[in-house]
């Protein structure tokens, strides 16, 4: 459990929320592959000063408020490293509405430490109960550009792209209301949890556009250093098929403190100072 050296002092944190995740009491699971953090580690970063919103950074320390009503809005960033190479940063945003919340999440990587990938936006609309309602997702760099509308209709997923080969236009069959990736810790933390718990969910990849089932686990509290401060952190383990459990600290809000990613990437949460440092011009 490896931690990034803090710079600037910081701020951080936020909890759960519901939808359609099952507990699994006995320990055998589906293989899950690959993304489960694909919206977290390939997130682009738009022109902070063009979103609109207040760019206020949630502390670290949690207020008695904030623990009952279970969420925070507000903003979080977090650094992105290889090793001990810095290699991006990423940046979330939420806020509650009266029918749900929106969820922006962007990820800047430095050119030719992403896989290709330089910017990426997911922008997601959630429901009172963290199931996803619809998203954007607009992808720099790689391969080639990816626009991508998705939209949940009963039980079905409708998808309108632009930049992949094929058909523009998915509808793709619902077996449950599906999430996004960074509100499975949220949705995790509404349950006292034991060592050992399992429980399974149908998540969206915003980059492969498509639900896949997975499960997420609880291994205990781990100690853990985040900006400057030693917290008990919630350890948690995701799996999704076809790739290695990717593991996640979070606090008692479900907020995500530090994160294994995909392309062997780690984000830590940092003051934006120190998690955009290096990376902007």
């Amino acid at each position: 459990m490896s931690n990034r050296p803090s710079g600037e002092p910081s701020t951080d944190v936020q909890r759960a929320a519901r939808p359609s995740i099952r507990r699994r009491p006995w320990p055998w699971f589906d293989v899950l592959g690959g993304l489960c953090v694909a919206a977290f580690v390939t997130v682009v970063l738009v022109d902070l000063r063009a979103l609109g919103r207040p760019r206020e950074e949630v502390s670290l320390h949690l207020d008695a408020e904030a623990l009952a009503d279970g969420f925070r809005e507000g903003v979080q960033w977090y650094g992105l490293y290889r090793g001990n190479d810095k290699v991006g940063f990423s940046r979330m945003e939420r806020r509650r509405h009266d029918d749900g919340y929106s969820l922006v999440q962007q990820i800047r990587m430095r050119p030719g430490d992403g896989g290709g990938l330089e910017h990426v936006t997911v922008d997601t609309t959630l429901d009172a109960s963290f199931v996803l309602e619809r998203f954007e997702v607009e992808v720099e760099g790689g391969l080639m550009p990816l626009s991508a509308t998705g939209e949940r209709r009963g039980d079905t997923l409708h998808i309108d792209t632009k930049g992949l080969p094929g058909s523009p236009s998915l509808d793709i069959p619902l077996t449950e209301p599906p999430v996004f990736d960074f509100s499975l810790g949220p949705l995790v933390m509404q349950s006292d949890l034991t060592p050992g718990d399992r429980f399974s969910f149908t998540i969206v990849d915003p980059l492969g556009l498509t639900p896949k089932d997975g499960t997420i686990e609880y291994l205990g509290r781990a100690p853990l250093d985040v900006l400057g401060d030693s917290v008990s952190a919630f350890h948690l383990r995701q799996e999704l098929p076809g790739a290695p459990g990717l593991q996640l600290w979070v606090n008692e809000l479900g907020e995500v403190l530090q994160q294994e990613l995909p392309l062997s990437l780690l984000a830590v949460r940092e003051a934006e100072a120190q998690a955009t440092w290096g990376v902007t011009p």
